[in-house]
């Protein structure tokens, strides 16, 4: 999906800054996607330039005005064109799998090229970072308002729920069977 349809799908939630964008795929996209600064900014002001958003300026105390941008009504039919372009593409292609790059995965596999310990660190590491993705993932406490305007999207709860599903059998798995690699 290229990213000026990612910045359209989030602004038809409602109007957002880059950074408000930014900090999306910081939080409960970031299992799913990531976008920096200098993709979305250059982006955004495409998009602007081609009438798809607009943009107001707020001013701010100390700091350089907000720009705060809006899908418009063309850029809503360029959103719905490239969703169904997409979608289209991704049945035809066949390939129903995500591309997994990684380094987890590499070093486990040569990992009788690692001392026992290292090999134990690395998968204590991830046990860590599953652990500290499950309690990201659950919480339900206040967030931020770009956050909260996603947060109770169907969508969303359905990503969020899957995504918990995955971590959790990750960990149990790795749980059950990192013994396994010291053997």
């Amino acid at each position: 999906m290229q990213t000026d349809t990612i910045c359209l799908g989030l602004l038809s939630t409602g109007p957002k800054s880059g950074y408000e964008i930014k900090q999306i795929f910081e939080g409960p996209l970031s299992e799913i996607y990531s976008l920096s600064y200098g993709t979305i900014y250059p982006t955004l002001n495409k998009l602007m330039d081609e009438k798809f958003v607009t943009c107001k300026q707020h001013a701010q105390d100390k700091k350089p005005d907000k720009k705060v941008y809006t899908i418009s009504k063309k850029g809503s039919k360029l959103l719905n064109d490239n969703l169904i372009a997409d979608a289209t593409n991704y049945l035809r292609s066949g390939n129903f799998g995500d591309q997994v790059k990684s380094e987890f995965f590499l070093l486990l596999l040569f990992s009788k090229n690692i001392s026992k310990e290292t090999v134990e660190t690395i998968v204590n590491q991830r046990e860590s970072f599953f652990k500290q993705k499950l309690e990201l993932m659950k919480y339900e406490g206040p967030l931020t308002p770009e956050l909260d305007s996603i947060r109770n999207e169907k969508a969303t709860q359905f990503i969020r729920g899957l995504a918990i599903e995955l971590i959790e059998t990750g960990l149990s798995y790795l749980e059950k069977n990192k013994g396994k690699l010291s053997k």
